[in-house]
């Protein structure tokens, strides 16, 4: 079946929805809004984390500024900040709306997608990949994304947050992949599957084990699980760190995500 790039890119961004919608699951507490063109998530904390305190609009048709007002009436009443997701390819009102009133652009990253299995890199013998089974794998795992996003600022305990229900990580739409370097966790990444599309998230390495290629490897891993389940393309947001890596596996630039916030 042919996909043509608006296709894709459709596929690409409704994977994305779904990791939001996944990550409600995924919390505890969490507190969500959805309708009406919009979805907003509030998560377990204040800190404005890329999976909570934020709004995402799903209806390219709802006007900004209606957006915002529904923002405010949900997230007010809690006294928190959001993020507003916002995607160059729908958002464009969007983005100049929060522009003119204030809100600055806190992160981006580009949405990146590959229509075809990866190589995977042969590893060493004192590595060994595993597929999650059971909540070993899934602790495991959440270990590794604790400790290796916090050297970029995200906090130890938000992977905790995020990731607090343990269980859901091994329900039939989600496949994780841990590598263990002599028996100890040391890199991850998991699949999340979604109507017309799969997507790599939580793409992690141990500081001490960067440099083996071992992110990569989970990440090609991954990637084919998707297209083992049948999706017709993979999707992935790409930090700078993974930005180069990614595109040698062949992944190419899609979209770009961003966020925005009130200083």
């Amino acid at each position: 079946m042919s996909f043509s790039p608006l296709s894709i890119a459709a596929a690409a961004d409704a994977n994305l929805v779904a990791s939001y919608r996944a990550h409600l699951a995924w919390q505890e507490p969490c507190e969500s809004l959805e309708s009406d063109g919009l979805l907003a998530v509030a998560g377990g904390n204040r800190f404005p984390g890329p999976y909570k305190n934020i709004v995402v609009r799903l209806d390219a048709n709802l006007p900004a500024d209606r957006l915002l007002e529904r923002a405010h009436a949900f997230f007010d009443p809690m006294d928190r900040k959001f993020s507003v997701v916002a995607r160059s390819s729908r958002d464009l009102d969007l983005e100049a709306c929060l522009r003119g009133i204030g809100y600055e652009m806190r992160s981006e990253s580009p949405c990146m997608v590959v229509e075809q299995p990866v190589p995977v890199r042969p590893v060493d013998a004192h590595v060994r990949i595993e597929r999650f089974r059971d909540l070993g794998h899934v602790r495991d795992a959440i270990g590794v994304g604790a400790n290796a996003f916090a050297t970029l600022g995200l906090p130890v305990e938000e992977a905790h947050t995020m990731l607090a229900q343990h269980d859901r990580l091994l329900d039939d739409d989600v496949a994780g992949f841990v590598a263990y370097v002599d028996d100890q966790p040391a890199a991850t990444a998991l699949t999340l599957f979604s109507e017309g599309a799969a997507g790599v998230y939580w793409v992690a390495t141990l500081p001490a084990s960067r440099g083996r290629g071992l992110g990569e490897v989970c990440t090609a891993l991954a990637t084919n699980a998707g297209f083992e389940r049948g999706a017709p393309v993979v999707t992935l947001q790409a930090s700078p760190m993974g930005l180069p890596i990614y595109t040698r596996m062949g992944y190419r630039v899609c979209d770009q995500l961003r966020r925005y916030r009130l200083p």
